[in-house]
């Protein structure tokens, strides 16, 4: 049951790929004839809030997000941590509307709540697509995305699942996001919970180049809720780089503490 769910889920998100309807001028760039740099939409990143954004990479360009460095602490920050360098998302422009990421938890090292080491290495390596339904190059107010994925654990499980991005422009400054995301996790020999995570995020231009948000998220799985509330600030040092700043603060005793920098660029 758990191959024939992996399979469907992955069948649906990439029957799109395959069911192209007449294309526009800019929708008719792809892997191997590249969206030309003048056509290229603006600079789109998925972090360093939860939120993700459901605009795509264009076609044919590489882009990579990542924490150059994360800290994590369980329990509002007092229980075990994990100390994450160079964890990164490399992402590929397939098709005008569709993306592919691959995530890859270059090294962590795990600690106790004493901060003594107790493992360290290679974490989890996810597969991504994106696909976006409508708003990808800025026409109208709202936008909407699907991205599912599958993450291979170190612990040689598999969880996957699927998230829906959506993005209102509530004015030329300020934009308001929000995400819902269904995650089916490892439960037992043959079983899987549904975890069921919520977010909205308000951010925009702050000062100079400097931008900001403020981030809700709230997370629920079978006998456990997660709360946080997050914010950061992301510097945008040219028009194809950016660097971030950000903390998800933990609100319930469950909630993990997070405070992490990062840097995303296109080419």
């Amino acid at each position: 049951m758990r191959t024939l769910s992996l399979i469907l889920l992955i069948a649906l998100s990439t029957h799109g790929l395959q069911a192209q309807d007449t294309l526009s001028s800019t929708e008719s760039y792809h892997l191997f004839n590249p969206t030309p740099r003048e056509k290229m939409r603006g600079f789109s990143i998925d972090r360093p809030d939860v939120t993700e954004s459901p605009m795509t990479v264009d076609a044919g360009h590489f882009q990579f997000e990542g924490d150059l460095i994360k800290w994590a602490g369980e329990e509002q920050g007092k229980g075990v941590q994990t100390i994450n360098v160079m964890n990164g998302l490399y992402k590929m422009g397939l098709t005008h509307s569709w993306d592919i990421h691959v995530g890859v938890e270059l090294y962590n090292i795990y600690q106790d709540s004493e901060g003594n080491t107790q493992d360290k290495g290679y974490g989890s390596t996810t597969i991504r697509l994106k696909h976006n339904f409508w708003g990808n190059d800025g026409e109208g107010e709202t936008a909407l995305g699907v991205i599912p994925y599958i993450t291979f654990t170190p612990d040689n499980e598999i969880v996957y699942g699927v998230g829906f991005p959506f993005g209102y422009a509530l004015s030329n400054k300020l934009g308001l996001g929000l995400q819902s995301q269904f995650d089916f996790i490892p439960a037992g020999p043959d079983g899987r919970d549904v975890s069921f995570f919520q977010t909205i995020v308000i951010g925009g231009p702050l000062v100079g180049n400097l931008d900001f948000y403020v981030e809700a998220f709230g997370a629920w799985t079978p006998g456990s809720q997660i709360f946080t509330a997050n914010g950061g600030l992301i510097y945008n040092a040219s028009e194809n780089v950016k660097i971030d700043i950000a903390t998800n603060q933990g609100l319930n005793k469950e909630s993990p503490t997070r405070v992490y920098l990062g840097l995303s660029f296109r080419i």
